[in-house]
C-alpha cells in the first residue's frame, strides 16, 4: 500500500467515524428524516429545505441583529454561503495562504458593522495581539488585501449571488 492509498484510507476512516458520530449525536432528528423521506420521496429535499430555512431563521434571531439595511446579508452569513464566497475569491486574487482566515475576519467584521450600523475597515493590525512584541504596527495576516472595507465585502456578494454582470455562456 502507498502514502497515497494509506492517508485517503484514514480519511476515510476519518469522516466516516465523524458521520457517524453526528448521526449517534442526533438520532432523533435522523429518524424523523429517514421517515419523511419513506412517506414522501419525491418531496424530501423540499422538506429538508424548510427545515434547514427555520434553523437559519432561528440562527439569525439568536444574533440579535436589529433590522438595519445590511439585514438582508444575514441569512448568507448564517447559512455559510457568504464566508464561502469570500474563501474562493481570496484564494483566487491573494492566493490560499490563510484564505479562510481571511473569510472568517470579513464575516466577523461584517456582522460587527451591521450591529454597529456603520463601514469597518478589513485591516487590522496586530496592536491587540499581546503575543507579539514587534512590528506590531504591521498588517496583521488575517488581513485580506483584496477587499477594503465591509461594505465593499457586501456588495461584492450582492454582485456575485446576484449574478451581476453575467455573460451567457457559449455551447462552443
Amino acid at each position: 500500500m502507498n502514502l497515497e492509498n494509506a492517508l485517503a484510507d484514514v480519511l476515510k476512516g476519518l469522516v466516516d467515524s465523524m458521520d457517524k458520530k453526528t448521526i449517534d449525536t442526533h438520532s432523533d432528528v435522523y429518524q424523523v428524516l429517514r421517515q419523511i423521506r419513506e412517506k414522501n420521496p419525491s418531496y424530501f429535499t423540499d422538506m429538508v429545505q424548510f427545515l434547514h430555512n427555520d434553523l437559519d431563521t432561528l440562527a439569525e434571531h439568536a444574533l440579535d441583529i436589529t433590522d438595519t439595511k445590511d439585514t438582508g446579508i444575514v441569512p448568507f452569513i448564517v447559512n455559510g454561503l457568504y464566508k464561502h464566497f469570500h474563501t474562493q475569491r481570496i484564494e483566487q486574487i491573494e492566493g490560499s495562504m490563510c484564505c479562510h482566515d481571511k473569510s472568517s475576519f470579513i464575516e466577523s467584521r461584517t456582522l460587527k458593522a451591521i450591529k454597529q450600523q456603520e463601514n469597518l475597515s478589513l485591516y487590522d493590525d496586530y496592536q491587540n495581539v499581546e503575543q507579539i512584541e514587534e512590528d506590531k504596527e504591521r498588517k496583521a495576516y488575517w488581513s485580506p488585501t483584496s477587499v477594503k472595507d465591509t461594505d465593499e465585502a457586501i456588495a461584492l456578494f450582492w454582485n456575485w449571488y446576484n449574478v451581476n454582470d453575467a455573460k451567457p455562456v457559449s455551447n462552443q
